[in-house]
């Protein structure tokens, strides 16, 4: 399989369980989603940076990815953790 996105694979799983309102089960994963970046900090993206970066150079391109992702969910997702300290993406 290359890339799956995590949201498109999680509705093409529940419609291929038959469910046809997806409603509820995304809105509930949305939820689940929203909880758990709030408990993200600095120890947590040092440790997703170190067990999947491979080089420098991709190290930073996730880094800035990451940065770019918490901003978005500051903005969009009414999340108010802030792992990288206020720092902005590069």
């Amino acid at each position: 399989m290359s890339k799956v996105y995590f949201l498109t694979a999680y509705i093409e799983y529940l419609l291929d369980q038959g469910i046809r309102s997806e409603d509820y089960y995304l809105g509930d994963a949305s939820r689940f989603l929203r909880f758990l970046l709030q408990k993200v900090g600095p120890a947590e993206i040092e440790e997703f940076l170190t067990a999947s970066a491979n080089s420098d150079n991709y190290r930073r391109r996730l880094e800035k990815t990451l940065r770019k992702f918490f901003t978005f969910a500051r903005e969009h997702l009414e999340i108010t953790s802030d792992p990288f300290g206020g720092q902005r993406p590069g």
